[in-house]
């Protein structure tokens, strides 16, 4: 199944993978050459993330329980290691710039099924 990213009632994101088990969360961006615009991951349950062997950098929002942005990172280039964020619930990982503009922190996000 696939969602959309809906923040302040405009699509950010129309194509989101979820990662909700074991082998997804290990995996997650890993093994791809890139992400197109308008694509994402959710990686649930998250509170930090690594950029390590991957191959172009990302965004990251980190995302309480309530759906509530703590935390936005722009532009982890590869091989680093974001921050660890304790309260989060799960991260929103996209290609670099999804988010400037877009989305910041203390926003609400939906994360809405596509038909």
């Amino acid at each position: 199944m696939e969602y959309s990213l809906v923040v302040n009632g405009e699509g950010v994101l129309d194509k989101l993978k979820l990662a909700d088990n074991y082998a997804k969360r290990l995996r997650g961006l890993l093994g791809e050459n890139s992400i197109y615009p308008g694509e994402g991951l959710i990686i649930r349950p998250c509170n930090s993330i690594h950029t390590y062997r991957m191959k172009f950098a990302i965004d990251v929002l980190y995302v309480d329980k309530k759906n509530i942005v703590l935390k936005v990172v722009d532009s982890i280039k590869p091989d680093r290691l974001g921050p660890l964020i304790l309260k989060s619930a799960y991260v929103i990982e996209a290609s670099a710039g999804a988010f400037r503009g877009k989305v910041k922190e203390g926003d609400r996000v939906h994360v809405v099924p596509n038909d």
